[in-house]
């Protein structure tokens, strides 16, 4: 799963109720209230097939990714807190954030080509 991550542009995944930035350039928790709401109402639009509201929601959340990037970027640092965060994962966990990664890998091709 952290290869898979690490190949793809930053996301807001929740995980057992908290929300992190997880990508390729980022990995920290969101506390962003307005992030948060973004990402609960894109998983609530995708689940009810509302593509319109989907597509903006999502291209909101790729922006919120965006700035919520850090300077210098430490790819072994990513690394490390993406592994610290997947290896903490219950089963459940788990399979929730796996779901996640493939519902954004078909969206991301969806809405981005």
């Amino acid at each position: 799963m952290i290869e898979q991550l690490l190949k793809q542009p930053g996301f807001i995944y929740e995980i057992e109720g908290r929300y992190y930035f997880l990508g390729k350039w980022i990995c920290k928790e969101c506390t962003d209230t307005n992030a948060n709401d973004c990402a609960f109402m894109y998983n609530m639009c995708r689940r009810s097939k509302e593509e319109p509201d989907t597509n903006m929601y999502f291209q909101k959340i790729r922006a919120y990714c965006d700035f919520a990037l850090e300077i210098p970027y430490n790819p072994a640092k990513i690394r490390e807190d993406l592994s610290s965060i997947l290896a903490g994962l219950s089963e459940t966990a788990s399979k929730s954030l796996e779901k996640q990664i493939q519902n954004f890998s078909e969206d991301l091709e969806k809405y981005c080509n």
